[in-house]
């Protein structure tokens, strides 16, 4: 099992990208495998607001080892070539510590700017689009939502975690092109801790829809991560994702110097 500290990036401390930045090189110092942001425009009731790709830009240029990343881009909100452009970017700037989260993303990323796109097809033909900009070969591509000729990127490894509401769907529709699953599970609009039993059904849903079957399975583990690591392990979930419930900047601070559980 690795260890994620997972924090949004709004607000008037988690909206300040210098704070996010000291989280990040205070969780790599303190053992933490990996560092991932919410990406959002706007946030209801929210105005301050850091941008996660600036953010994790500096984020990558002050720590080393530690796996960083947004959790998760909309790619009908950003559009596949802008994606491709930051995760090549950040890729190459952060030695090749990034794990890209895609997902539909949420109608208040959309809503207020006018847009109707349907994001469900959006994440599955973005998705196509991005792993193929991301392969080093020209690409024409001609879609529904999306469209793309004589373009070339650079060649940059990039794992996709697909992300989506567990048990809806809309994960497993892109889940060929992708190296992992981050499943979010909501009740009463609350998120929610995915059992091991779900936990292990969320996953082979997600291989027999064309995932791989050693991909990584990244799920939130909560305030508190739960002790029944083993079960989780046999579940086949590889990252355990927290924030430590923390109800305050310090709080959060003390919870990430304290270090992730530990693997003896």
């Amino acid at each position: 099992m690795r260890y994620g500290i997972y924090v949004p990036n709004f607000g008037s401390s988690l909206g300040d990208p210098s704070v996010l930045v000291s989280l990040a090189v205070a969780a790599e110092e303190a053992g933490w495998d990996g560092f991932f942001l919410w990406d959002h425009v706007v946030r209801p009731g929210e105005p301050v607001l850091a941008d996660v790709w600036v953010t994790l830009g500096a984020v990558a240029a002050r720590t080393s080892s530690i796996r960083l990343g947004p959790m998760v881009t909309s790619l009908g909100r950003r559009r596949p070539w802008k994606v491709a452009a930051e995760a090549s970017t950040l890729q190459r700037l952060s030695g090749g510590r990034l794990v890209l989260g895609v997902g539909a993303g949420v109608p208040d990323d959309f809503v207020p700017f006018g847009e109707r796109v349907s994001r469900a097809e959006a994440l599955s033909e973005g998705v196509s689009l991005l792993r193929a900009l991301l392969s080093g070969e020209p690409v024409e591509h001609q879609g529904a939502l999306f469209q793309a000729s004589g373009v070339r990127f650079a060649r940059v490894d990039v794992p996709l975690w697909i992300g989506g509401n567990w048990p809806r769907s809309i994960p497993f529709r892109a889940a060929e092109h992708g190296a992992g699953v981050v499943p979010a599970t909501f009740v009463d609009y609350e998120l929610v801790v995915l059992s091991p039993d779900e936990a292990a059904a969320m996953k082979a849903a997600f291989v027999a829809s064309g995932g791989p079957a050693d991909g990584d399975v990244a799920i939130w583990g909560g305030g508190a991560l739960p002790e029944e690591v083993k079960e989780y392990e046999d579940a086949g979930v590889t990252w355990m994702f927290t924030d430590g419930g923390a109800a305050g900047l310090d709080e959060l601070r003390a919870f990430v110097a304290a270090g992730p559980p530990s693997r003896a």
